[in-house]
């Protein structure tokens, strides 16, 4: 799956991984938009209709990432939620809602990409089965 047509938001109050994830999704063609917790994220997606997928890290100031899921799924959105986040936390994540989670070490940014196109091609069968249900 090519991502040139993809914007991602990617969700996390380190600036440095937030800045690391935008540029190898940018080099990958995304379109990226960044913010710092799930509160500012909320609500550029809420502006921004063509947010394909979020990138959420799980701990955070003011509103963390099962938090955000819940106001995303409550919007009735069924926008994939990729969560950062260390192992043991991460089945949880997924039962909360999340479309499925990167473990925050030191090979995120070999797993990122792959990642992004696992999750946007699950996320596209979904919605061509539902369509011709």
């Amino acid at each position: 799956m090519l991502l040139h047509d993809i914007k991602a938001l990617i969700v996390d109050d380190d600036p440095f991984v937030s800045e690391m994830l935008a540029e190898i999704l940018r080099s990958e063609g995304c379109t990226v938009e960044t913010a710092g917790d799930g509160s500012e994220a909320y609500s550029k997606f809420l502006a921004d209709p063509n947010i394909h997928i979020v990138i959420s890290d799980m701990h955070m100031p003011v509103m963390n990432g099962l938090q955000l899921i819940k106001k995303l799924r409550e919007a009735s959105t069924d926008v994939p939620v990729v969560i950062l986040t260390g192992m043991a936390a991460a089945p949880e994540a997924v039962n909360k809602g999340a479309s499925d989670y990167l473990l925050k070490d030191e090979h995120l940014q070999d797993t990122v990409v792959l990642m992004v196109r696992k999750v946007l091609e699950k996320h596209q069968l979904k919605r061509n089965k539902t369509k011709d249900a």
